[in-house]
């Protein structure tokens, strides 16, 4: 890990320009930003100029950071959907002239509420790219490094595009293997590439490419040894997992945050990795230069406490395209302020516990997250997959989780398998304190994940239908 990791900031001068300001100059710069893209919206977006004057911010005059998140009223997936639909394809929140649009982002639909549509200029591809690469250059990828891309390429999602142009502008040999490409497909490619240096892949794919070699008898540290970053994004998962991840591939994870209404990440724990030094976990420090985030309450809209989870508020601050401006992305995290991260001015938010509050099922009296179950069961290594159900009998709610057993550890005993099923059902008590059913069942029941998992299913519904 040593020649590829160094020191990123004293490498790249807009890095040491913004690790070096202090707080208050980077807030000064966030809102001369700010100022500049109210102007602008206020000329050119009639969607933003109906909301800069509902706020009573006449002409798009703002004074303070503070006055902004005040005045200026927040935007969610409805409202951007139904402007979409009243002035198709872009609505009316485009900044810059229609002929100017060279490309167009969207989001990937898997809410079942619609697609958002994004127009990008040129300039705001470059920025795709830049932002995808900022956080791996920060986590040690280099020029002439070999990145798997596990990731599926192409499509109309910023996700699609975004790491290979990243990849492509840092100078890295980028192989996309994600998509079409089989699990044992992509695992002979690697065995055969001579080195492999980084991998980029959703928290639940690395779990199932790891799953595969291992199940193969490959021990990851010892078949790539030249590997210096695994970088994961999009879902939460328990430290157990990660610190069995670290043990398996011989170097640090990492871990991004991003998003289509951030043309690509907005903060990432570069080559810290997803643990603290006192094992707790890590940090993402947020691009702040690039991006206003805000934690809110989201019953309420105002800023949470520090420690406390809230629902992430985005402002990008260089898009020219279709620039989002506080915009409730529905995503929760906890909230962490610079004065607690040990050192430099920016904010961050906790790795590993990113949530989505649509996902939160509110289950005999108890709102429980998905990423309690994982938690409570990928804390077992023995564990491969598992699916939940939520569902009606008899009018009252029950909750089944089905476990299986990883393919390397399929020569467990049915004494384990039965002390295995009844340490899950434990666990999941401690953290959602609920009693569930868990049973086991055979691993060829589910599949892998190629990009985000989707592990439960609310029938309760279906229970109360006659």
């Amino acid at each position: 890990m040593a020649a590829s990791v160094a020191d990123p900031f004293a490498a790249s001068p807009l890095l040491r320009r913004f690790a070096g300001a202090t707080r208050e100059e980077l807030e000064a710069y966030q809102l001369r930003k700010v100022q500049a893209l109210c102007t602008r919206l206020y000329a050119k977006s009639d969607y933003y100029r109906a909301r800069m004057d509902e706020g009573g911010l006449k002409d798009g005059a703002v004074d303070s950071l503070d006055r902004f998140a005040k005045a200026f009223p927040t935007s969610a997936k409805a409202d951007f959907l139904a402007d979409q639909q009243a002035a198709p394809p872009f609505g009316t929140r485009l900044g810059v002239d229609r002929d100017q649009v060279v490309h167009i982002s969207m989001t990937s639909g898997t809410s079942g509420q619609g697609q958002e549509i994004y127009g990008r200029t040129q300039r705001d591809v470059h920025m795709l790219g830049y932002l995808h690469a900022l956080p791996w250059y920060m986590g040690g990828l280099r020029q002439g490094d070999t990145a798997i891309n596990c990731v599926p390429a192409g499509g109309m999602t910023t996700g699609g595009w975004g790491p290979g142009e990243a990849l492509r502008i840092m100078g890295a040999t980028g192989f996309h293997v994600g998509g079409n490409t089989s699990t044992e497909a992509k695992i002979d490619l690697m065995l055969g590439l001579g080195g492999v240096h980084f991998i980029y892949a959703s928290t639940n794919y690395l779990h199932t490419l790891t799953e595969a070699l291992l199940a193969r008898g490959i021990t990851p540290r010892e078949a790539f040894p030249a590997m210096h970053g695994i970088f994961i994004a999009a879902e939460g998962y328990p430290l157990e997992w990660a610190a069995k991840i670290e043990e398996h591939w011989g170097c640090r994870l990492q871990e991004g945050y991003g998003s289509t209404q951030l043309n690509g990440f907005g903060g990432s724990t570069g080559s810290a990795g997803v643990f603290r030094a006192d094992g707790q976990r890590g940090l993402m420090r947020l691009f702040e230069w690039e991006h206003l985030v805000e934690i809110v309450d989201p019953e309420t809209g105002a800023p949470v406490q520090p420690g406390e989870q809230g629902e992430m508020v985005v402002t990008n601050l260089s898009v020219e395209g279709s620039p989002v401006v506080r915009f409730r992305t529905g995503d929760a995290a906890r909230f962490v302020p610079w004065q607690e991260c040990g050192g430099g001015a920016w904010n961050a938010i906790e790795c590993g516990t990113i949530g989505r509050f649509d996902d939160m099922m509110k289950i005999r009296g108890n709102n429980v997250w998905p990423s309690m179950f994982d938690a409570a069961v990928f804390a077992h290594p023995e564990v491969g997959e598992y699916k939940g159900r939520v569902y009606t009998r008899d009018g009252r709610t029950e909750v089944e989780v089905k476990i299986a057993v990883a393919d390397h550890h399929a020569n467990l005993c049915g004494d384990d398998r039965a002390a295995l099923v009844q340490s899950v059902r434990a666990a999941i008590k401690q953290r959602s304190n609920m009693w569930v059913d868990v049973c086991e069942v055979p691993r060829a029941e589910f599949q892998g994940f190629a990009y985000k998992a989707r592990r439960w299913a609310d029938e309760r519904q279906d229970g109360y239908r006659l």
